[in-house]
């Protein structure tokens, strides 16, 4: 069953070891290289270098809980506090998960000497209300590395 398809309802984000309450949402963009052009007049094809690599973004959203201390308002605190996220963990299963990579070892779908890595929350978190629906509220982050597979 090592092909099986992975069931949403059973990821979940934590942080730490505490879990973010009411998130429903999470995605992981992939790194990219920055495209420089290095074409000349004269050439007859599009000449392109490879720039710095981005690390990509996470997005996590879900339903507002204003009393979770130690998962929502972990993340608003990051923001303020400008702290670099290590223990973030995107759960795809009951023990499989994305997180920032801690090591320079080979292994999570990485090489050898991948950078250590970390997730810094760059904007604050909305929340958004609606009379006819419950307070959702939406978390992005930028990946300062790569993310590793556990």
């Amino acid at each position: 069953m090592s092909n099986e398809s992975k069931l949403g309802r059973e990821c979940k984000v934590t942080i730490g070891s505490n879990k973010i309450l009411g998130l429903g949402t999470w995605s992981i963009s992939g790194s990219a290289y920055a495209e420089l052009d290095d074409t000349e007049f004269g050439d007859d094809s599009e000449q392109i270098l490879r720039g710095l690599r981005s690390g990509g973004t996470v997005s996590f959203a879900g339903t507002y809980k204003k009393d979770d201390t130690q998962g929502q308002d972990l993340l608003k605190m990051a923001y303020w506090l400008q702290s670099d996220l290590t223990t973030l963990r995107f759960y795809v299963d009951d023990s499989s998960y994305y997180t920032p990579n801690s090591t320079t070892g080979a292994g999570g779908g990485l090489p050898a000497e991948t950078q250590v890595s970390w997730i810094q929350i760059m904007t604050e978190p909305t929340i958004t209300v609606d009379k006819a629906d419950l307070a959702k509220t939406e978390f992005t982050g930028k990946i300062i590395g790569s993310m590793r597979l556990i």
